[in-house]
């Protein structure tokens, strides 16, 4: 060891190449790696959590994709909840928000809707007192909740008395009856501190989507069996609704995990393959930095040959002295990356999964060091091994003859290090195709029309639970209250409220137009709902390009009223008018909706991208809040926030707090969730932000490594061939006839490899083609750009080492021994 490391003492320029290359390839790769190891090989903490499932359904779209959602109704929670054979403990859960109202100033407390089996079902303990019985959870059931053990002791000091006691929420009495353990799923996110009955009538026949249902699969059961079973069961279920349910509908379940995970896998795996190739450009660096120090100790090994030393012993001393490089690498790499991809997470909005708040779950275990560990191993191994069988093969009568130590007439002598610059050049091609498009995706995501604007627009979030908001009345109350006194404040444009802000998701329901025949649900008859007040059109300078939009007469006591937008009236009208019609909205779907009334259209507004910016706008129905039935409104208030949207003249940083201090005078209620609409935007598109960063530092680093390869080849070569040039030099040649020579054949490597890179690019473009939004996974432009920088920054490597070869002096070269 002491040996190998006076080697790389005496060559610390080529230690600290080699270490710098490999740095940063295994560092690379071990970031990207602790990320997919977080998300997708690292087992859930909860107990058997492979058992742990989401119960789905799946039908054909508009455009004949087969999707799966885990939305679930009443109707089908019951359903799911009768196929015993394959399934246990079902259960329903909905996430919200409870305000405490037993102090003087209203709290929030982060809640969830459960069944009584829940508990059992997420593996969590009751650590004080019990969970809930089946009749707790019936409608018009005592009214009973479970702390968190996280907020028994920060609010109750860990009253080991609590069980049993009465607490105030959203102004109403609950009994305390326990309290449960630590979520395990609470290092990835803000778990519940509050647990509450989901009241659902075993007789309902609603079908209402707005919770969630998992389960555990029966012991013995495999996911395949309850996948075939709830297929059988779909038919039962299409027979007993055979309006809501169509021929292409059906039932399925998938693993929590795969539930949480979404679509990120595929991401993930095209990242961790994006860095696999920085890796392979950072050994093939190293292996070329290896021949060159191997050619330099070409008489050194004669001379070990001639003493004794047999080629096995050399071969094993060289490849040493690479495991040693890339296990040194690797420690650094692994430090580097580990502490980059935390810093990434800690001030990007990413909206991955499972990763925890600013990047907390991401850690180092046993699976990410060894994955460095093998990485550097194999590295060692496979970039070190050829080099030493290079190395070790020596013609000791010519090598011991030959005093110069150079020998060689060009690239011709160096086939295998010419060989290794093409190769990082076409890696880097394709990691530079790779993140040019998705750069032109985020450039074009953003910059697409979305239908409304954001600028000095600021979100403002409260969940309106307190008794006297079940009715509509009691929120029209409040929101004309506080949008008086926002509209009052000095700087501020316009100002409304509604259920839903553009791009954080929204409801979808059924309708049918008055005097036409009613077409089925299945047949894809819905659009998007959101209620709005007067104003929402000027705050987001949505035009209305048809009629009127809604006023403050569009109250209780006038005739109901509805907009729409253009995407619906052209595909219900198409050469219609809309406004002639009217239309009534939720009919069979679930009680709470029979007292919708027949509504009017009065006007259309132009398209939004409210479901994402690379969605394309959908059908909506607008309505006003006025008009909002009793019955739905207190469904809308128990599932979701209301939200206050507004304009300002400026920046609205500074009015930020004002406009919280007056909602809250309005309404009684905390006021946590303050956001601008810019803001929002982005956490839209974070992930596809983080996706295009990381593949944009990918690209840049094999950029550098491809251009430092390309200069070290070109600069060795140089210098091997310093006595060939200076000859060439004393017998009339130009010094510009020396540099282009040079020149060519360094341009030559980098021309092969764009060209070997251009074509596999082309080929693998249609992995990253999901990925991708306003831009073809062939974007002509892209594999124009791409190459014409690539050979500029080529270009300029070999610039260097072909002007230094046109100033050698003959004189000094001719005089070397």
């Amino acid at each position: 060891m002491s040996v190998l490391s006076r080697v790389f003492l005496r060559s610390p320029g080529f230690t600290i190449a080699a270490l710098a290359a490999l740095a940063l390839g295994i560092g690379a790769a071990t970031a990207i790696f602790s990320i997919v190891n977080r998300v997708l090989l690292k087992p859930l903490p909860i107990a058997d959590a492979d058992r742990l499932v989401v119960l789905t359904a799946t039908g054909v779209s508009e455009s004949g994709e087969r999707g799966e959602q885990s939305d679930a109704s009443p109707a089908k929670f019951l359903h799911w909840r009768a196929q015993s054979s394959v399934l246990q403990d079902v259960s329903a859960y909905l996430e919200g928000v409870m305000n405490y109202t037993g102090r003087e100033a209203a709290e929030e407390w982060r809640s969830e809707k459960v069944s009584e089996n829940a508990f059992r079902c997420w593996g969590l303990p009751i650590l004080q007192g019990r969970g809930f019985t089946a009749e707790e959870e019936l409608p018009n059931g005592p009214r009973v909740a479970v702390l968190s053990r996280e907020l028994w002791k920060k609010d109750f000091g860990g009253d080991p008395q609590i069980p049993g006691k009465t607490i105030s929420l959203n102004g109403e009495p609950y009994t305390v009856t326990g309290i449960v353990g630590d979520d395990p799923l609470g290092e990835f996110e803000r778990p519940p501190e509050v647990y509450v009955p989901f009241p659902i009538d075993p007789n309902s026949t609603d079908q209402g989507e707005y919770f969630n249902v998992v389960a555990r699969l029966k012991p013995g059961v495999s996911l395949e069996q309850a996948k075939a079973r709830l297929r059988v069961s779909a038919g039962d279920y299409r027979a007993k609704y055979p309006d809501v349910f169509g021929p292409k509908d059906s039932f399925s379940v998938r693993t929590f995990r795969e539930d949480v995970v979404g679509d990120v896998g595929p991401l993930l795996w095209v990242l961790l393959g994006a860095v696999g190739m920085v890796l392979l450009i950072g050994c093939a660096n190293m292996a070329n930095l290896l021949l060159a120090k191997a050619a330099g100790r070409r008489r050194e090994i004669a001379i070990r040959v001639a003493v004794g030393a047999g080629r096995g012993r050399i071969v094993r001393q060289l490849l040493w002295e690479s495991l040693l490089l890339s296990l040194a690498g690797g420690a650094l790499g692994l430090w580097l990356g580990y502490g980059g991809i935390r810093a990434l997470l800690a001030v990007t909005t990413v909206n991955l999964p499972l990763v925890g708040e600013q990047g907390g779950a991401v850690a180092m275990d046993w699976r990410v060091l060894g994955f460095a560990l093998a990485v550097s191993l194999l590295t060692g191994i496979i970039f070190g091994l050829f080099p030493a069988i290079q190395g070790s093969r020596v013609d000791l009568n010519s090598v011991l003859k030959d005093s110069s130590g150079r020998s060689g007439t060009g690239l011709r002598q160096n086939k295998a290090r010419a060989a290794l610059v093409v190769s990082e050049v076409s890696l880097a091609v394709v990691l530079l195709v790779g993140s040019a498009l998705l750069i032109r995706t985020f450039s074009a995501l953003y910059k697409v029309d979305r239908g409304f604007e954001t600028k000095n627009v600021v979100t403002m979030q409260v969940f309106l639970t307190s008794p006297q908001f079940q009715k509509s009345s009691g929120v029209a109350d409040a929101v004309h209250a506080s949008l008086e006194r926002i509209r009052a404040l000095p700087g501020i444009v316009a100002a409304a409220a509604t259920c839903c802000i553009p791009l954080q998701g929204g409801y979808d329901l059924n309708f049918d137009i008055i005097g036409l025949p009613s077409v089925a649900l299945s047949a894809n008859q819905d659009a998007g709902w959101v209620m709005i007040s007067p104003g929402y059109f000027d705050v987001f300078k949505i035009p209305v390009t048809r009629g009127r939009a809604f006023t403050d007469r569009d109250d209780a006591k006038s005739a109901p009223v509805v907009m729409i937008n253009e995407r619906m009236a052209k595909k219900y009208w198409k050469d219609g008018d809309p406004l002639k019609d009217r239309i009534v909205m939720g009919r069979g779907v679930m009680k709470e909706l029979n007292q919708e009334p027949v509504r009017q259209i009065i006007g259309v507004v132009a398209d939004v991208r409210d479901q994402g910016l690379g969605n394309e706008p959908r059908p909506t129905m607008y309505v006003p809040q006025a008009q909002l039935p009793d019955a739905a409104n207190a469904l809308l208030v128990k599932t979701g926030p209301m939200a206050w949207v507004v304009r300002t003249e400026r920046d609205p940083g500074g009015l930020a707090k004002t406009l919280q201090e007056e909602l809250k005078r309005a309404t009684g209620l905390p006021v946590p969730n303050v956001q601008s609409m810019d803001e929002v935007v982005i956490r839209s598109i974070g992930r596809q932000r983080f996706s295009m960063l990381l593949m944009a530092v990918f690209g840049g680093a094999a950029l550098l490594l491809a251009a430092i390869g390309i200069y070290g080849l070109m600069a060795y070569t140089v210098e091997q061939r310093r006595q060939e040039i200076g000859i060439r030099l004393a017998l009339g040649a130009e010094a510009s006839e020396v540099r282009n020579m040079v020149v060519r054949e360094g341009m030559g490597l980098a021309l092969a490899g764009v060209t070997l890179g251009l074509a596999v690019a082309w080929m693998l473009a249609r992995l990253v083609e999901s990925l991708l939004f306003g831009v073809k996974a062939r974007d002509p432009l892209v594999f124009l750009i791409v190459p014409a920088v690539l050979a500029t920054v080529a270009l300029a490597a070999v610039w260097l080492p072909a002007h230094r070869a046109s100033r050698v002096n003959p004189v000094e070269s001719l005089r070397y021994e």
